[in-house]
């Protein structure tokens, strides 16, 4: 190996110097020489079975240095080299490791480099430029920085940091392109916010770009479309909305339906929904004031407090206030009207039970104090005791003097007071009545006669003196009846008489009078039915034999107002059918002996007066089919010479007999031959066969 071959490092610099100390150990005699110098050392005799690590380790340049420029390395023997290779070399000093370690850490630097160009950091001195002095790249760089925000103050900063560079700058078109897109943004955010209904804050965001710019001619157009959507939709929810206080529903839907047609999100889906449940709302609150007209129409008490509830939950807003109101008012003058007129007839139970019920939204919140002062009064005096009349004077007290009711509470007062006397002679008389004999009763009618005329209870009194009468004609009479009825179980004339006589006993002001001559009138049906029954027999006996005038003759018999008398007529009236049926069918016999068609005609006409419930009607039915077709055999003789006499004849056949369809016929083929249809014209073949090819030709 040349001396001046630079040599390899395959280790580290311990490594070197132990070369050194060992090629040193011997200490030749050095010659001295002016510069360091390079020995190699060169190993000539091959080795067999040595390996490769082996081979690169005899194979190596060991640089040398001497210790002093003047002195120069000997060269090494073979013999104390070789010793070396057989020592195991240490992990750390082997090159394989040192190459891979290498390559990592290159590798794991290039990559943080390649990172760190490619994701640029934001710069955190945008906030610490001093902008007059600042560049446009620096100044635009910031822009686009602020801009990432997508929010209206940065788009704005943005817009503003680069607006201020000149027109003539060599950035200008990046900069107008710039600052067009941050326009642009800042409209699509006023987008936004208009579709969500926000028109007023759209306007002010899109005013907000600066009128300097390019894009003023697009904000004002943006602004005038939004303003006209706008406009657009609030003219047809007003349409709506005129729609539901007419109570034109469908007209309000066709109108809501018309704004998802609006470009605008805001009134397509937020408003319409509106509208839509509005619509819903007004229907339902409708129906409602419906319902409560048609309860205040109906004027009770009952249906006017529910007719009020039900328009009171009309809230003010709604389409319908205004009807609402006005049932309201009018509920509350009926409803007025009707608990004064409860007050006048003193239906104090009623008030009391009603007046917890009324409206607070009606303001009547004095009356109705008023109204629950008298309907508590009135209730304690109708207890009809002493203890009842003194409760309801000291509730009726309460009324104060600027009440309306003060008078008519005084005058209550004065009239209780007056009949606490009565009330106590009737109280005393209804419990001496409980008892219910005789003595008692005449005993409370004399205590009852004590009640003075000019008691307001002397009314009262009298009603009760009548109804304790009556209770002992009831039991001065009922043993009258029942003897009656005792002698009416004998069931023959006899028996029913004498009851008779005895029920007439009772007198008219009895209580039982009803009841007596209702038995009294059965007893004497009875009579009258075994009385008559023998002149109903004879008249049958009469009727079976076909001597109908006999049987009418004794069935007449039967005198108005008996109790047969309904059966005698109904008989009468079934035999003078069978003979008027008689006569009917006899008169038409002789009148169709004309053998006339005039002479049958009039004889069918006769025997069909007959009553289709007498005996005779089937023969009638014969008779008059067989001259029925009499008068059509004439009209058929007549045809061979005048076919209008024959119809003439033929048309006096009546309906409703078996000849008249047959005679109907007769009488068309005749005016047939009298009047024959003129023949249909046919065209020639070839004319058939044009029209048809015109035809096709059309279709």
């Amino acid at each position: 190996m040349a001396i001046n071959e630079e040599p390899l490092n395959f280790g580290s610099d311990s490594t070197q110097d132990e070369s050194d100390a060992r090629i040193n150990d011997d200490k030749p005699k050095q010659p001295e020489f002016n510069s360091t110098e390079t020995f190699s050392v060169d190993i000539s005799e091959k080795k067999e079975n040595v390996s490769p690590e082996q081979n690169l380790q005899e194979n190596t340049l060991v640089p040398l240095t001497p210790p002093k420029p003047t002195t120069i390395t000997p060269v090494v023997q073979q013999s104390e080299i070789a010793t070396t290779k057989f020592k195991k070399i240490p992990l750390w000093k082997r090159w394989q490791l040192w190459g891979i370690l290498l390559v990592l850490c290159s590798g794991g630097v290039g990559y943080g480099a390649t990172t760190m160009l490619l994701k640029l950091p934001k710069t955190q001195s945008c906030s610490k430029v001093f902008w007059p002095i600042a560049s446009a790249s620096i100044r635009l760089y910031c822009a686009q920085t602020a801009a990432e925000e997508k929010d209206v103050a940065g788009l704005l900063a943005a817009i503003e940091l680069v607006a201020v560079l000149p027109e003539n700058h060599p950035l200008r078109p990046e900069i107008d392109r710039n600052i067009d897109r941050w326009a642009a943004g800042i409209l699509t955010i006023g987008e936004d916010e208009f579709q969500e209904g926000n028109l007023e804050e759209a306007i002010a965001t899109a005013q907000k770009i600066p009128r300097n710019l390019s894009s003023k001619e697009l904000v004002d157009q943006k602004i005038e479309q939004w303003n006209s959507i706008w406009s657009e939709g609030e003219e047809q929810y007003a349409k709506v909305e005129e729609k539901l206080r007419e109570a034109d529903w469908n007209g309000a839907f066709n109108w809501a339906v018309r704004l998802t047609d609006s470009s605008n999100q805001y009134w397509a889906t937020t408003k319409y929904e509106e509208s839509i449940n509005n619509i819903n709302v007004a229907q339902e609150e409708n129906a409602s004031l419906t319902k409560a007209q048609t309860e205040l129409t109906n004027g009770t008490i009952e249906n006017l407090i529910i007719a009020i509830d039900r328009a009171d939950d009309i809230k003010e807003g709604s389409y319908t206030y205004e009807q609402a109101q006005e049932i309201i008012q009018e509920g509350k003058e009926k409803l007025v009207a009707n608990m004064e007129r409860l007050i006048e007839r003193r239906d104090w139970q009623q008030l009391l039970r009603i007046t917890p019920r009324i409206p607070r939204s009606l303001n009547l919140q004095k009356r109705v104090e008023d109204w629950q002062i008298l309907a508590n009064a009135g209730s304690s005096a109708q207890l009809d005791t002493v203890f009842g009349i003194e409760e309801a004077i000291e509730e009726a007290e309460k009324l104060e003097k600027d009440s309306e009711y003060y008078d008519l509470g005084q005058k209550l007062i004065k009239s209780w007071t007056s009949e606490i006397d009565g009330v106590r002679h009737l109280s005393k008389a209804r419990e001496i009545s409980r008892v219910g004999t005789i003595a008692n009763l005449n005993q409370a009618i004399a205590e009852a006669k004590l009640v003075s005329s000019s008691n307001p209870r002397y009314s009262e009194a009298l009603q009760e003196i009548n109804k304790w009468r009556g209770q002992i004609q009831t039991i001065e009479d009922r043993p009258i009846l029942n003897r009656a009825q005792e002698l009416s179980y004998g069931n023959n004339i006899n028996a029913w008489r004498r009851a008779i006589a005895e029920v007439n006993l009772i007198s008219r002001s009895s209580p039982l009078y009803s009841e007596a001559q209702n038995y009294a009138r059965t007893w004497r049906a009875n009579v009258e039915r075994v009385e008559d029954e023998p002149i109903l027999d004879e008249a049958d006996s009469f009727a079976n034999i076909n001597n109908y005038p006999a049987a009418i003759d004794a069935a007449r018999k039967v005198r108005s107002g008996r109790a047969l008398y309904p059966e005698a007529q109904s008989r009468i009236s079934r035999w003078q059918q069978e003979v008027d049926g008689q006569k009917y069918i006899s008169e038409a016999n002789n009148i169709a002996r004309g053998s006339t068609p005039e002479a049958l005609a009039q004889a069918i006409r006769t025997a069909r007066q007959a009553s289709p419930n007498s005996s005779v009607y089937p023969q009638v039915v014969r008779d008059v089919n067989d001259w029925a077709a009499e008068i059509l055999s004439i009209a058929r003789q007549a045809s061979d010479n005048s076919l209008e006499q024959a119809i003439e004849i033929a048309a006096q056949v009546p309906s409703g007999t078996t000849s008249f369809s047959t005679a109907q016929e007769e009488i068309k083929a005749w005016k047939i031959r009298i009047a024959p249809p003129l023949p249909e014209a046919v065209p020639p073949t070839f004319k058939l066969d044009k029209l048809r090819k015109q035809r096709d030709r059309q279709n």
